[in-house]
């Protein structure tokens, strides 16, 4: 009776030891996220975004580690792992372009001297595109193209195609 009695200590030690790294890691990518977004003058719907995407991730990895904490005996762990990579190989490779896309947004968003309201053109020998950048999101970027037209682009494309920043707004 004591030995189980210890071993829910222990998981309850555990528990409280995750959530209490999560709230940290929560703040710092709240500090890094909204330093960004101050630096780079970006709207507040992309910051929404890129806090709710960190999100997502951050609490998906809490809730597998308390899974482990809780219910999968250490021994099993191994095979618990490999079989959610497994899984998520599977999955992200049947959806490579979201993935590639959702991946081309995150560096855009932390990486690049484009931003909304640049006017850019994308130098393709088969699609020159020349626009200004309405809105960057998790998969497409909106350009203007003129007054009373607005073109969807991949976010992939803004990192594959050579680009040219005519104006910084």
């Amino acid at each position: 009776m004591s030995q189980n009695i210890d071993f829910y200590w222990i998981q309850i030690i555990q528990t409280l030891i995750v959530i209490v790294i999560w709230i940290i890691i929560r703040l710092v990518l709240i500090r890094i996220i909204k330093r960004r977004f101050i630096i780079q003058q970006f709207t507040s719907m992309r910051k929404k975004i890129a806090l709710k995407s960190s999100f997502t991730i951050l609490n998906l990895v809490v809730v597998a580690i308390l899974v482990i904490i809780w219910s999968i005996d250490q021994s099993d762990i191994l095979l618990f792992f490999s079989s959610i990579v497994t899984i998520l190989g599977v999955a992200f490779f049947a959806q490579w372009s979201h993935l590639s896309n959702i991946t081309s947004g995150i560096i855009i968003f932390f990486n690049t001297d484009t931003k909304i309201g640049d006017h850019i053109q994308i130098l393709d020998k088969d699609f020159d595109l020349e626009g200004q950048i309405y809105d960057i999101g998790s998969i497409f970027t909106k350009v203007k193209i003129n007054d009373n037209e607005m073109i969807s682009l991949p976010n992939n494309i803004l990192l594959q195609k050579a680009i040219k920043i005519k104006s910084n707004v």
